[in-house]
């Protein structure tokens, strides 16, 4: 009988979680909440268009430059995709935008070739990402506090700038082991671990 009321409390918690779900945009510092939301972007990152179902239930779809609100973040299905520079030392030219991998103090974006014009349409039948064919940059980024962007795979970015600003926090300092890889997994753990210890 215990077995069957857990099974029964579980499955509430996944249908109030799945209720209660939900999507949202950031312009500026607004937070728009809605569902079923996808984009689509142009050739050189900037967004197209976009769907999206408000908290009232009416579809809202925006086509054209002019129309589409500037997006800051996305956070669809769980996944947050931020606007970014093309390339990190030219901020004010080309965008994408590029799921965040790690989150905190530092932020780390990765993007592999591939991701010009790309669209997130959730369950479609060639996959949730599709893509208007490859861009041909490898993209491994740093975000620092004060909102500049730093290429990872680079050993003199490391050299230079990464590992003497991660090394001004003691504790970070004491307990971080590693090698200071620009490799990604290696260097998504290193920079969870300085967020999870330094502010």
């Amino acid at each position: 009988m215990k077995t069957r009321e857990f099974a029964i409390g579980i499955l509430l918690i996944t249908m109030s979680l799945s209720i209660y779900a939900q999507d949202y945009f950031i312009v500026k510092k607004d937070t728009t909440f809605c569902k079923n939301l996808s984009y689509n972007t142009t050739s050189q990152g900037y967004l197209r268009s976009m769907k999206y179902t408000d908290m009232d239930g009416q579809e809202v779809s925006l086509k054209g430059r002019d129309k589409v609100p500037d997006v800051l973040t996305f956070f669809i299905d769980g996944v947050s995709i931020d606007k970014t520079p093309l390339v990190a030392n030219k901020p004010d030219s080309y965008i994408r935008y590029t799921q965040r991998a790690v989150d905190g103090v530092l932020k780390v974006y990765i993007s592999d070739p591939g991701q010009t014009g790309m669209q997130y349409t959730p369950g479609a039948a060639g996959g949730d990402w599709s893509t208007g064919g490859p861009s041909g940059t490898y993209r491994f980024f740093l975000k620092m506090p004060n909102g500049t962007y730093i290429k990872v795979n680079s050993p003199k970015n490391m050299k230079e700038k990464i590992k003497p600003f991660l090394l001004k926090c003691e504790e970070f300092k004491k307990q971080y082991k590693g090698d200071f890889s620009t490799m990604e997994k290696p260097f998504i753990e290193m920079i969870e671990l300085y967020n999870s210890l330094c502010n």
